[in-house]
This record gives structure tokens, sequence and C-alpha cells, in this order.
């Protein structure tokens, strides 16, 4: 597996809108269905704040390369979209800071 990466948005990422977007950008929330849930072994409903990692298989059904545009690299701008083929899941347990993790700490 390659090298895990945490996909929160930078604070500045965050500045540019009038409105508070959310910490992690739209398209990497996952939904899983009761037939998904006994496909992958979670028979019982698990705690909000339960950390999981994930394993997939994903196929690229579409891929996109433009002039950069934000100014915040060289190159070319990528975008994938990706349908996950495959899924695993391993519970590794509630996290105690779970809502500091997904919004931020309180100020």
């Amino acid at each position: 597996m390659g090298k895990m990466v945490s996909m929160k948005r930078e604070a500045d990422d965050l500045a540019y809108s009038e409105w508070t977007p959310a910490a992690y950008p739209c398209g990497l929330c996952l939904y899983l269905d009761e037939d998904q849930c006994e496909a992958l072994g979670i028979d019982k409903a698990l705690k909000a704040g339960t950390q999981l990692t994930l394993q997939a298989k994903a196929i690229v059904t579409s891929a996109t390369e433009s002039l950069e545009r934000d100014g915040d690299d060289k190159g070319t701008d990528v975008s994938l979209s990706l349908q996950i083929t495959d899924l695993g899941v391993t519970v590794q347990g509630v996290l105690r800071n779970a809502a500091d993790v997904l919004y931020g700490k309180a100020e």
C-alpha cells in the first residue's frame, strides 16, 4: 500500500471562501449501506468516532490535466475520478478526540 497522506484541507485553502467549507473535500466521505457493511463483516453499528483503516482497489474512470490555476505550485493541475471496486475495513478503536481530528480544536 502507498504512503498514507492526510486529505484535510490546509488553512490557507479555507480562507478563499465567504462561508466555512468542510475540513475535508467533497467526495472523500463514503456511505456504506447494509449490504456493503455485511460484505465487510460489519454486523453492528460502530460508535461514532471509531477509527477505521481502509484498503481499496479502484479504477480510474476519468482523468483531467489542466494548466495551473491556483498558483500553489508549478506545472499542471491533475484530478481523477475513481470507482472503488474492492474495499477492506479494519476497526482500530474509538478516538477520544474524533471531533478535533475532523473539525479542529475549539478555540
